[in-house]
């Protein structure tokens, strides 16, 4: 898995690639890339924390068993990168509903927002709405007919702090060969990237929705204990 990050001065984007060929009823999402500058800091930021408030490694690690937080802080430089608290005011998601989803793809866009409710039942401060408008939103799901060896790529925007402040999701509606995904293909296939979109990295269990060969369609214990634990610190470096 090729790794790189760039810390930015006011904050960073990110951003993961999924590969995902149907192969025995499971989906592939292997390659890792991020990078990037960006020279504005976005809203719903929370106050920046002291030194003192720095969470260490092992009040993390000792809530860890039964969860990946520690692949999730491997891959993001060892910062818990997260949403600020949004019940009240929800993140907003945009779907797109272009041609792309016509005829027989009419179903993928309630299979996405099924896999957004559903993590936003699995115990996290974190709701969502979808809006019809792209300038609205805070994450945005964009449609293509295929991706190289791919069928989904998420990337991310923090701030400074660590708190996430935008996402865009882009969703293949055919895997590398040409065949058509279904809507439980893309169901699983959001939930995976919506996963990435809300902080997690991949889990090395296979029978986890954000392990890199998806061969599941719900949520796993892990998946929600591990999203839990994450929504349980401020966004951070830990140390």
């Amino acid at each position: 898995m090729q790794h790189r990050r760039s810390v930015l001065a006011l904050g960073r984007v990110a951003g993961i690639t999924g590969t995902a060929l149907f192969a025995a009823a499971a989906l592939n999402c292997t390659a890792y890339t991020a990078g990037g500058r960006d020279g504005s800091l976005d809203g719903f930021t929370e106050p920046r924390r002291a030194p003192s408030d720095f969470i260490s490694r092992e009040a993390v690690l000792s809530a860890a068993p039964g969860t990946y937080i520690e692949a999730v802080l491997a891959d993001r430089d060892s910062t818990i990168e997260r949403w600020p608290a949004r019940v009240a005011q929800p993140i907003r998601v945009w779907i797109d509903s272009s041609s792309l989803c016509d005829g027989p793809q009419a179903s993928f866009p309630a299979a996405v927002r099924t896999a957004f409710t559903t993590w936003g039942t699995a115990g996290i401060p974190v709701r969502f709405a979808f809006v019809p408008s792209s300038r609205d939103a805070d994450i945005r799901v964009h449609w293509t007919t295929h991706l190289d060896h791919k069928t989904g790529s998420t990337t991310w925007r923090t701030d400074r702090n660590g708190w996430l402040t935008q996402g865009d999701i882009t969703l293949a509606t055919h895997i590398s060969d040409g065949m058509p995904l279904d809507s439980r293909g893309m169901r699983a296939i959001a939930l995976h990237e919506v996963g990435h979109s809300l902080g997690l990295s991949h889990s090395t269990n296979p029978q986890d929705i954000m392990a890199p060969l998806i061969r599941v369609d719900v949520l796993s214990l892990s998946d929600r204990n591990t999203i839990k634990l994450l929504y349980s610190f401020p966004a951070g470096p830990i140390h």
